[in-house]
């Protein structure tokens, strides 16, 4: 066009209204626009300009370190001994003089019964032994007696004999009453309750005041020296833990605390309905400690050397096969999706054994939108581990 836009001849016409001539304006001034506006997407596609979207992405470069491959187990942690402290003897309970959660030592005075019936008796079994004492002492001298009359001829052999047998029966009458004796200050001592076991008292059964028989509880002291951890584990692990093996054990009400024990006993029978068996781990007592808590235990079962490692986060699993995954590897700055074997697996570390080399970048925390050949912006590498 080398000069001005002019109207058409047939919007002069005469038939034509202002309104019409209006519309028809505004409609060829848009088919000008459209026709400018497909010049210019023409120019830009005969330039070649590309634009290129690249995804921001994290990575991590493989190591080769050890990685030592753990079972964890779940379970509760058990008191190693449960103790009941029971009265010996019928009588009143006067005074108790411990509560729950303290602590005691083996012999120490938790309890005091009414002792004056066993009093009592004791002073009679004493009365009765010194009687039984004296009748034996006598019996001895008409022994002693005896003999001399015998050889001056003064007494006959049957009266020597009965006197051996009347110091027989002394001898027996005093053992006896020493017996009831023994007995008496036993039921008197039994007055007096006293810890079992060192440990911690769990339990008050019963007040001062209350009348008592032989058997009723009174206190449940806990021995806290240690703990057994008991957890099921599933049968194809039973080759796997060791006897004598080192284990780390965790609380989950305590964050923060863990400790070190060792398994102590392994159940020789699986369950047939579970098809598990049970592991107990011998746990040191410690302050923080109760029976019954939830705790975790993790149990080394292999080490494996110089093992090439991702991190969890770096692999793409289905679920379908727990030992096949997938990694997106960067090669000249875009994304390679690579098909790896997995081998041994600890909490912050995967070894792979197939599919990746030593020194590769490989992204961590892939994006849903990152694919095979997908140009990647590296914004931050990250360490596998210690």
């Amino acid at each position: 066009m080398t000069g001005p836009l002019l109207p058409a001849p047939w919007l002069e016409n005469e038939f034509v209204t202002p309104t019409l001539r209006s519309h028809l304006c505004i409609a060829l001034l848009a088919v000008v626009l459209a026709g400018l506006s497909a010049c210019s997407r023409q120019t830009d596609a005969e330039s070649g300009v590309e634009v290129t979207r690249t995804i921001p992405v994290r990575t991590v470069a493989v190591e080769t370190r050890n990685v030592t491959e753990t079972l964890t187990l779940t379970g509760t942690l058990d008191p190693r001994a449960v103790v009941p402290v029971v009265a010996e003897v019928s009588a009143r309970l006067l005074s108790v003089l411990r509560n729950e959660g303290d602590r005691v030592a083996k012999g120490s005075l938790l309890a005091v019964l009414d002792d004056i019936d066993f009093r009592l008796a004791r002073d009679r079994a004493k009365a009765a032994l010194d009687v039984a004492e004296a009748s034996r002492a006598h019996a001895h001298v008409e022994e002693d007696r005896a003999e001399s009359l015998l050889t001056t001829g003064g007494i006959t052999d049957k009266d020597r004999l009965a006197a051996k047998v009347a110091v027989q029966i002394a001898d027996a009458a005093t053992a006896q009453a020493r017996t009831e004796l023994a007995i008496t200050e036993q039921q008197l001592a039994r007055c007096q309750v006293l810890a079992p076991i060192a440990g911690r008292i769990a339990k008050r059964s019963t007040d001062a005041g209350t009348m008592l028989t032989p058997g009723a509880q009174i206190f449940s002291i806990v021995d806290d020296s240690a703990f057994e951890f008991r957890a099921a584990v599933p049968s194809a692990d039973f080759g796997r833990v060791k006897l004598g093996e080192s284990v780390t054990v965790s609380v989950d009400a305590l964050p923060g605390f863990s400790t070190v024990g060792k398994v102590s006993r392994i159940i020789p029978l699986v369950d047939v309905r579970s098809r598990s068996f049970e592991v107990v781990v011998l746990v040191p007592g410690q302050p923080q400690l109760v029976s019954g808590l939830f705790a975790r235990a993790d149990v080394r079962v292999r080490e494996i050397l110089d093992g090439l490692i991702v991190p969890p986060a770096a692999l793409v699993r289905d679920g379908a096969d727990p030992a096949r995954a997938q990694a997106f590897v960067i090669v000249g700055g875009k994304a390679e999706r690579r098909d790896v074997t997995v081998g041994v697996e600890a909490a912050d570390a995967v070894q792979v054994t197939n599919g990746l080399k030593a020194g590769e970048m490989v992204v961590v925390d892939p994006p849903a939108a990152l694919g095979p050949g997908t140009q990647v912006d590296i914004q931050r590498q990250t360490n596998t581990g210690p």
